[in-house]
């Protein structure tokens, strides 16, 4: 790796168009090998045939998702454990949309008021607030539920989690920089978490896409604007790690957001 301070890019979906190739050249990452983590294409993890068609690079892939698999499969106990902890969040997630579809279609009508302004202003000022603090005591319980996993490791759990960790410091090291693909975000999330290489990518130069780039920051937002089943609130799916801070990223936004609707994006 080079001297320089480690930089994270942050792009949008690598598809129909990509502007990856062109940002690595402008970006004189040094020659060498990339890493890849590309756990969020799951089953299709390792499948680098179109970023191979777009960087004259040697790419190796971190492989998290097959080996999370091979370490369940090896150990029930864990297993076991991280179903349970799934279970949990499943649950808190349901319980967070409900709360969340009240708050936020009271805090929409109360934007959209025509009363008196010095009397709506303070309304909507705590409608607002009420939905933040949803969103930080929904951020706090996800992370209880973390927290209880990862007391539930046995040292040799975490031995052979340490053993792949290892594994892949040792990728990174001689790596040039590290590529972080799309995909699905929860799963992507649960990877990077599982094995806690968040402090070695830390060292690292970051290009991330999408759903590699919504990990990426302190925490992470779903929403939707567009789905077949209507319009979804935006919700927060938990913490991310942290790599960059101090923003949202939104995907796609030209495609999932109504941009038109000005109440829903002073909403946001």
């Amino acid at each position: 790796m080079s001297e320089r301070p480690p930089f994270r890019i942050l792009l949008g979906p690598q598809r129909p168009s990509s502007n990856l190739a062109q940002l690595i050249g402008e970006t004189g990452i040094p020659e060498g090998t990339l890493a890849v983590i590309s756990a969020g294409w799951q089953e299709a993890e390792g499948d680098l045939a179109e970023i191979a068609e777009l960087i004259d690079r040697p790419l190796v892939d971190l492989r998290l998702y097959q080996r999370a698999e091979g370490v369940f499969e090896a150990n029930p106990a864990l297993w076991k454990a991280y179903r349970e902890r799934q279970d949990g969040l499943v649950q808190l997630q349901g319980l967070y949309r409900t709360r969340l579809k009240h708050l936020s279609a009271a805090a929409r009508q109360l934007l959209r008021a025509d009363e008196d302004p010095d009397i709506i202003a303070a309304e909507q000022r705590h409608a607002i607030a009420q939905l933040r603090a949803l969103d930080r005591h929904q951020l706090q319980r996800t992370e209880v539920i973390q927290e209880r996993f990862q007391g539930a490791l046995g040292n040799d759990l975490r031995a052979e989690l340490a053993a792949h960790r290892q594994e892949i410091e040792e990728i990174l090291r001689g790596s040039a920089a590290v590529l972080i693909t799309g995909g699905n975000v929860l799963v992507l999330l649960n990877r990077i978490r599982l094995f806690g290489i968040e402090a070695l990518l830390a060292n690292h130069h970051l290009i991330a896409w999408s759903a590699g780039a919504m990990v990426l920051t302190d925490r992470v937002i779903l929403y939707h604007d567009r789905t077949p089943q209507g319009r979804r609130d935006p919700e927060v799916l938990g913490a991310g790690v942290g790599l960059v801070p101090g923003c949202v990223v939104l995907p796609n936004t030209r495609r999932r957001l109504r941009a038109s609707d000005r109440t829903r994006l002073a909403l946001y």
